[in-house]
This record gives structure tokens, C-alpha cells and sequence, in this order.
């Protein structure tokens, strides 16, 4: 009976490895895209899936010619953004926006519009210590600006 049982137990074990193994490989080989579209059996309100997936953007590094005008250049990127904004286009807000004020400091260091407006937007968006650098350059850039001192001060006591 004590062999029997043993031989059972090992069975079993043996038969539950096969299991686990033939599960996993079977989850293993299943398309990711079948899984995601498998709604069955999920609380999800009617109509939530029926928008179409928006396929993720690129965000590309923008350069600028040598003669550009930077203070078009930085119109443009504003006008850029605000139209992305309106719109929903995070395409436009970053290629056409940030990439492009990223352009204009890079070429220029210290302008003043490209720095603010990077400041703004890096505060708008969450990223309160890139902002807290961009107003302290802008206070050494300009520090009887009031502006700049009080943003500043917003942006330190946000981040404390």
C-alpha cells in the first residue's frame, strides 16, 4: 500500500510538472495583441474601447541653421505649442514646440524668451527642478526682473 501510495504521489507531481510546463508554453507562444484585445470578462463602461489607439510619437531632436532668427524661431515654436495644445497634439507641442526652443538655447545659451518659456513649460509639466534652473539662470541673466524672482519662489516652495 506504502509503494502504491508513493508511486501515486510521484504521478502526480510528474503530472502537475507537465501542467506548468505545457501552461507556460502555451502562454508563452500567445500573441500579445490577443490578449489585449480580449475584453471579455473586464469591467470596462460601453464605448471606452471604441476609440482608436493612438500610435505613440516620436519626439526628434530639432537644429537650426546658423542665420536663424531666433526670436522667429521662438513665435513659431509658441504658436506651435499652443496649436498642439488646442488640438491634443503632443506631436506638435514637442517637435514643433520644445524641440525647437531647446534649438534656440542651445544656439543661444542665454536668451532670455527660450529660457522663460522652457521654464514655464517644465513647471507646467511636473518637472519643477528643471524649472527651478531655468529661473535661477534667468535671475543671473536679469536679476532685477521681479518676475523671475517671484516664479521662482513659487517653483522652491512647490518643490518643498
Amino acid at each position: 500500500m506504502k509503494g502504491t501510495s508513493s508511486l501515486l504521489n510521484l504521478t502526480l507531481v510528474l503530472l502537475g510538472l507537465a501542467v506548468i510546463v505545457g501552461l507556460t508554453y502555451v502562454g508563452y507562444k500567445t500573441d500579445t495583441k490577443e490578449i489585449a484585445d480580449n475584453h471579455e470578462g473586464h469591467n470596462h463602461k460601453p464605448g471606452e474601447h471604441d476609440k482608436p489607439v493612438e500610435a505613440p510619437f516620436r519626439v526628434n531632436d530639432a537644429s537650426l541653421p546658423e542665420d536663424a532668427n531666433l526670436d522667429k524661431v521662438i513665435d513659431d515654436a509658441l504658436s506651435s505649442i499652443q496649436k498642439g495644445k488646442e488640438t491634443n497634439d503632443m506631436s506638435l507641442v514637442m517637435n514643433a514646440g520644445i524641440m525647437q526652443l531647446l534649438a534656440v538655447n542651445r544656439a543661444d545659451t542665454n536668451n532670455v524668451r527660450a529660457i522663460y518659456h522652457l521654464g514655464l513649460f517644465a513647471e507646467e509639466s511636473g518637472q519643477l527642478e528643471k524649472a527651478e534652473k531655468r529661473f535661477e539662470k534667468l535671475i543671473l541673466l536679469q536679476p532685477e526682473n521681479q518676475e523671475f524672482k517671484d516664479k521662482l519662489a513659487k517653483i522652491r516652495q512647490k518643490l518643498n
